[in-house]
């Protein structure tokens, strides 16, 4: 019998409503405007790394410190063990692509004298693309501090200072000879000083020539900067996602590949919602648990120049439906859209984890309310003959076509959600108030 309704009930269910004026509570909310996108969660940046294997000359053995996956990568880290000798990770934007020595010139010498200087090493003059003794001794503090021995030219090299250095002291023991020599011809009276003269001009040459080549000869062996001993990377530190190389492998392609070492969410935007978001704003999403995560706005790329002129599925300001992001798989609209990188903050590991490689929505918002305000449905404003704003306010109901109302004249706010701020001196026009919002 429970299934079996009356028609009387019938009727009753389906009776249209009795005539007269459809009403909206008065509301006290907050009223926030808002742009909603969707983003891609992800390491920022990931490059594979390049290491000059032919820049140290023999076998690229790789003998140790390798990195695991997740391992953080900073200024003066070691990425890598090669034969031995340690590659170095420095911040810049040229890679290694020669070895720098002494009396060198030339953009990749800027830039190590730049990385160095950051470090706290002196380079001399920082702007100087001149890779000076300034420079050759603060990559050999940076070895010392990483713990390793600069390269210094080689056996060869240091052969060749020791034969300099003793060939300055003969011909100092030369020349003080020469002189004494010719201080006792002059002692002794003698005619002709001519002889012992031209034996101290000739020592006096032999020193100058070999002051020179001792000069040279220490030259060779200031500290250089092997290419294969160097990994300049952009936007450090960096995070380790995959390692192709083991202790004993020989080096060949790339050993690694790095990303941001933070996550970052990347998303994008119409012009005309680009054109309400500011950099260092804030944005908010869910974590998978549900819980609400905080990110900052870090950057806005307009798009590349040449894109299509945008359609019409770009979303306008105050929209609070989601603008896009993500892979558009090629579609000729995203090339006139705005990139939005975001920085996520206070991510537990946990967050981490389950957050990379997901696409979230994220709610950014432009502008609100100080706190909650008095709010009507939209459909409740009409505009007076004078252009003013207005709403109908119930005064009384009685029994519907007969209800009672007033137009009363308000000051509208801010607008999102389907609501709008208002203000009125009335004081019947209070939260719980009935206005009108259609017949």
């Amino acid at each position: 019998m429970q299934f079996i309704v009356s028609p009387a009930e019938v009727a009753a269910r389906t009776k249209a409503p009795d005539p007269g004026p459809v009403t909206a509570p008065v509301e006290k909310r907050q009223i926030e405007n808002t742009v909603v996108i969707r983003g891609e969660v992800s390491y920022a940046d990931s490059v594979a790394v390049s290491i000059d294997a032919a820049g140290g000359g023999g076998r690229a053995v790789i003998t140790g410190r390798v990195p695991e996956v997740g391992a953080i990568l900073d200024t003066g880290n070691i990425a890598l063990e090669i034969a031995g000798r340690p590659v170095v990770v420095l911040p810049g934007e040229l890679p290694a692509y020669r070895s720098l020595a002494f009396g060198m010139r030339g953009p990749d010498v800027t830039q190590l004298k730049q990385a160095l200087a950051a470090m706290g090493f002196g380079v001399g003059n920082i702007d100087s693309d001149t890779y000076d003794a300034d420079t050759a001794v603060a990559v050999g503090a940076l070895y010392e501090q990483i713990g390793y021995t600069a390269s210094t030219g080689g056996d060869e090299a240091q052969q060749a200072l020791r034969e300099a250095e003793r060939g300055v002291r003969d011909a100092q023991l030369g020349l003080a000879g020469a002189q004494s020599a010719l201080d006792e011809a002059i002692a002794t009276a003698q005619p002709n000083t001519n002889a012992e003269q031209a034996a101290l001009n000739e020592a006096n040459d032999t020193l100058s020539d070999s002051q020179e080549k001792l000069g040279e000869a220490q030259v060779a062996v200031l500290p250089t900067l092997p290419s294969n001993e160097v990994l300049f990377l952009t936007g450090l530190p960096r995070r380790v996602d995959e390692v192709s190389v083991a202790r004993g492998d020989e080096l060949q392609g790339s050993p690694m590949s790095v990303s941001g070492a933070t996550l970052t969410i990347t998303g994008t935007v119409s012009k005309q919602d680009a054109q309400l978001l500011t950099e260092g704003a804030k944005a908010f999403f869910a974590a998978p648990n549900g819980d609400e995560l905080t990110a900052t706005i870090k950057k806005i790329r307009a798009p590349k120049s040449g894109g299509k002129t945008e359609g019409s599925g770009g979303s306008g300001g105050g929209n609070t439906g989601d603008s896009g992001g993500g892979d558009s798989g090629g579609n000729s609209q995203e090339s006139s859209r705005y990139t939005v990188a975001m920085t996520p903050s206070k991510l537990t590991s946990d967050n981490i984890e389950a957050l990379r490689d997901t696409n979230v929505r994220i709610k950014i918002p432009v502008a609100s309310t100080e706190g909650d305000v008095l709010a009507v449905p939209i459909a409740a404003l009409s505009a007076g003959s004078g252009g003013e704003d207005r709403i109908e306010l119930m005064v009384d109901p009685k029994n519907g076509p007969d209800a009672v109302t007033e137009n009363i004249v308000v000051k509208v706010g801010l607008a999102a959600d389907g609501f709008v701020e208002i203000s009125s001196d009335d004081a019947r026009v209070k939260k719980g108030a009935k206005v009108v919002v259609g017949r």
